[in-house]
């Protein structure tokens, strides 16, 4: 499953400003009860913030969030942002034990 899902959506995330998220598909194999949505939701959650960079490739800045917050259950992302475009990727999420 290498698909992938993209959204117009507008945040500014780590100083960047982003006008799209990519969802990559692979969560769905393990993680059956997130959806785009849900992680949309908790996308949203990240406008304005500044997280620390965990791996750099090129032009892809690395980094994780945990805990989001949706419905009060928490959440986990794992990310990237494309330095030389405006793209926010989601490379996987789920959700974690308190």
């Amino acid at each position: 499953m290498c698909e992938r899902a993209e959204y117009k959506l507008r945040l500014t995330v780590n100083g960047q400003d982003v006008r799209r998220v990519i969802i990559d598909q692979h969560y769905k194999l393990k993680h059956s009860d997130v959806t785009d949505e849900i992680i949309l939701q908790l996308v949203k959650e990240l406008d304005g913030g500044n997280f620390p960079i965990e791996e750099i490739d090129d032009d892809f800045r690395y980094f994780r969030v945990e805990p989001v917050y949706h419905d009060d259950k928490p959440y986990r992302l794992v990310l990237l942002i494309c330095i030389a475009d405006d793209f926010l990727g989601v490379i996987n999420a789920f959700r974690v034990k308190r």
